[in-house]
């Protein structure tokens, strides 16, 4: 015999409250106590990220909003209502263990094909799923208590990768869940009341809003268990797609010890996604890719955004952050959130100097994508005030302190690639780690400044000399450290002094060029 588990209810999603403390909530208080709260931290980003959406979904299910007025009244509230949704809340199903509808899993899966619970949670090391960090094994036996395998359940439906699975007849191909390659887009306030707000697009599937958002909108909850069968559709809507089925899977549990626990999960493949993610996904920000000559094909489909274990995500900032009328929706898109975000600070309901972050999250696949090898999370900073411009001038000037990065980089890269080339050796990655995750707190200073400048009406030309001046000192005390680490070796000093001299050469090349792109896109002073 199991015990209910009624997620709105049990505490079981992590939260960081205002003060500091950490405490668990179910759905009904994550959103009565959001004004409250802090943000919500799960045990991976990814987890943190499957959360939210879930969440999101619930607030929009509960509350809409279906228009910009409605958007105001919730964000001028003090909390969120409690009578719509207790009403909500009294009308589904949100027992863990549910006999019929368990939340989020296929009750018809046969309890013989269960496996250790082990497999729920990527960073175990069973079967394929290989890890560095991990020792579990398929004999091991893994115990996970109600709320932990809740958390690993959501994180599954929406990160889970790639390949094969235990088989509910023959199937046993399933394809990347829709999060698992994506770098998930949440942009964050102060409280977690301001963050799902933010991040809460007008919703009415009535008259089909946002796109793709048809009148059968659902979440995973509200339309029972599913059949035990994998198969493929299109997203009924926007909180369809936020709690997409794309595993069908049974969590066992079991008394021990006098307490309730999750042993085993039958783990199946579920709903392939059909569509076109750029279409669909408003969390993720979208780019065509350029070819080898720079230049972008307009016929080849736009890719998300992802996050690199080393570069950081802030070297996507036109795409993550800047509007452009005539390259977003052919070249880029930006997540949705921040179009309504400009809408509303044009209404009057957010000031123009407000400086929101964008926490992105994410994970890293195997070739395969097939098994998680890390994850990942960044954050960059939002200035309203940037998200609102429209002039190609802000993504040109940003576009280009980039490209200062990047070609600063290509030049460490060349002088260690030479280098290692002439003395037949494998160049390693120590220049990459001294230069691109230190780039980081500079580039926010620079984007905060650049904000600042927009606000006052004032030219953007200090925030570039400032990044400029932090790139070139950046890059020369990395090639400083790693012509300092070789020549320690007692290897070809020669050599080694031509190609730091080289890189000097190039890395002043590189700034006069930057000087003179840079020079085109800024705003000029009033009383120039």
């Amino acid at each position: 015999m199991t015990t209910p588990f009624d997620l709105s209810v049990e505490p079981w999603i992590s939260v960081v409250c205002l003060d500091g403390a950490r405490e668990d909530v179910g759905l009904r208080d994550v959103l009565l106590q959001a004004h409250e709260i802090r943000r919500i931290v799960g045990e991976t980003p990814p987890m943190t990220a499957a959360l939210y959406r879930l969440v999101l979904a619930l607030l929009h299910r509960v509350y809409g909003p279906a228009r910009r007025d409605d958007w105001g009244e919730l964000w001028s509230a003090k909390a969120f209502d409690e009578v719509p949704l207790d009403r909500y809340l009294q009308m589904y199903e949100f027992d863990l263990f549910h006999p019929e509808a368990p939340f989020l899993q296929c009750s018809a899966l046969p309890e013989e094909k269960g496996s250790t619970v082990a497999k729920l949670i990527p960073h175990k090391s069973v079967g394929n799923n290989a890890t560095l960090f991990d020792h579990t094994v398929v004999s091991d036996r893994v115990e996970v208590p109600p709320a932990t395998a809740a958390r690993w359940l959501v994180t599954a439906q929406a990160f889970d990768p790639g390949g094969m699975k235990t088989p509910y007849e023959k199937d046993k191909s399933s394809e990347r869940a829709p999060c698992s390659s994506l770098g998930v887009v949440l942009v964050e306030g102060r409280t977690l009341k301001e963050t799902l707000l933010l991040n809460a697009i007008s919703y009415d599937p009535q008259v089909e809003k946002p796109p793709m958002t048809t009148v059968e909108d659902a979440p995973a909850w509200e339309r029972g268990a599913p059949l035990p069968t994998p198969g493929s559709r299109d997203p009924l809507g926007w909180t369809d797609l936020l709690t997409w089925p794309s595993r069908r899977i049974r969590l066992i549990p079991e008394i021990v010890g006098g307490e309730q626990v999750v042993t085993k999960v039958v783990l199946t493949p579920g709903m392939r996604l059909k569509g076109s993610l750029p279409d669909l996904e408003f969390m993720s920000a979208f780019r065509t890719p350029r070819a080898a000559n720079g230049k972008i094909n307009l016929g080849t489909p736009m890719l998300p955004i992802r996050l690199h274990p080393v570069r950081g995500v802030w070297r996507h900032s036109v795409e993550l952050l800047l509007h452009d009328p005539w390259e977003e929706e052919r070249t880029r898109q930006r997540p949705r959130a921040l179009k309504q975000i400009a809408a509303l600070t044009e209404a009057g309901y957010i000031p123009d100097d407000t400086v929101y972050t964008l926490r992105v999250f994410g994970q890293k696949l195997d070739k395969n994508a097939s098994v998680v090898e890390g994850y990942l999370e960044e954050e960059v900073p939002a200035p309203v005030a940037l998200i609102r411009a429209t002039d190609k001038e802000l993504a040109g000037l940003i576009g280009t302190t980039i490209e200062l990065a990047d070609e600063a980089g290509a030049a460490l890269r060349g002088m260690q690639r030479e280098y290692h080339k002439a003395m037949r050796a494998e160049p390693d990655v120590t220049l990459d780690l001294a230069y691109w995750p230190v780039l980081a707190r500079p580039f926010e200073v620079f984007l905060r400044a650049v904000n600042t400048a927009r606000v006052r009406g004032t030219s953007e030309r200090n925030a570039v000399a400032a990044w400029r001046r932090a790139v070139l000192r950046i890059a020369e005390d990395a090639a400083g450290t790693w012509t300092a680490g070789v020549a320690a070796s007692d290897r070809n000093l020669s050599m080694l002094g031509k190609q730091h001299a080289v890189f000097r050469n190039r890395l002043s090349k590189i700034a006069r060029v930057f000087d003179a792109r840079a020079a085109k896109y800024l705003t000029k002073d009033e009383t120039e």
